[in-house]
């Protein structure tokens, strides 16, 4: 079963349209579902310049009509992990070593110890199933951090900020060109802690084992209702 609102526009206007599924993703030939909503937007006459696909798991894909599709997946969004029983400890200075050679993006932002060793955890993750490994973006990176600050200070959890608002929004207006995106969100006391919370919700999994990103930013920043807020944005 498939909802389309077109968002309100002069006829000769560029619209977006919403196009809800009552399916999850891996539920529905994508090529079938695109064919679809390019002959919608022929018969109808509509001058759409972007399409937002929502499915039933909640997560939600950009597609361009009449060009390369633009996936754009959003995981469902997390729910508020529990607070811990025992007092949060002060947050603590936390050394910054300098990044891998392999990392990209090189400049004055380097990967703290917390969010160097998340990223070996998704990288062990991804070599499991024989995926390679994410490169570490430092754009990106500082991108995170800003949104896990962003939500400490003004007590929300959630993908959409009311600072930077999307995280498609926020990776487009640092000037990053991307083919597919991602955002996944944590809050808790430890690394080990918020990854196996991930590893454990499905969309979130599915970011971190998923093929068509090259590169993500790990932003981990002391604070907030939970001991730490954990921030990663891919991009492929």
């Amino acid at each position: 079963m498939f909802t389309m609102v077109v968002s309100p526009a002069p006829a000769s206007a560029a619209t977006t349209i919403t196009l809800s599924v009552s399916v999850d993703p891996g539920d529905i030939d994508q090529d079938l579902l695109y064919s679809f909503i390019d002959k919608i937007i022929d018969d109808y006459n509509l001058n759409a310049d972007k399409v937002i696909i929502k499915f039933a798991d909640g997560t939600a894909t950009e597609y361009k009509p009449g060009s390369t599709p633009v996936p754009e997946p959003q995981p469902v969004p997390e729910p508020e992990p529990e607070p811990q029983p025992e007092p949060q400890p002060e947050p603590q200075p936390q050394p910054e070593p300098q990044p891998d050679p392999g990392e990209s993006n090189t400049g004055s932002v380097s990967m703290n110890v917390d969010e160097q060793k998340m990223l070996e955890l998704v990288n062990q993750e991804r070599a499991r199933v024989g995926l390679p490994a994410l490169k570490a973006n430092l754009e990106l990176v500082r991108l995170a951090r800003l949104k896990a600050q962003d939500m400490i200070n003004l007590g929300y959890f959630s993908h959409t900020s009311p600072t930077y608002g999307s995280p498609f929004d926020m990776i487009k207006s640092a000037g990053i060109r991307y083919w597919y995106a991602g955002e996944n969100l944590a809050g808790a006391y430890s690394v080990e802690v918020a990854h196996n919370s991930l590893m454990n919700s499905e969309g979130h999994r599915a970011n971190i084992l998923n093929s068509n990103f090259k590169e993500v930013g790990i932003g981990v920043v002391d604070g907030g209702p939970y001991g730490k807020m954990f921030v990663q944005l891919f991009i492929g």
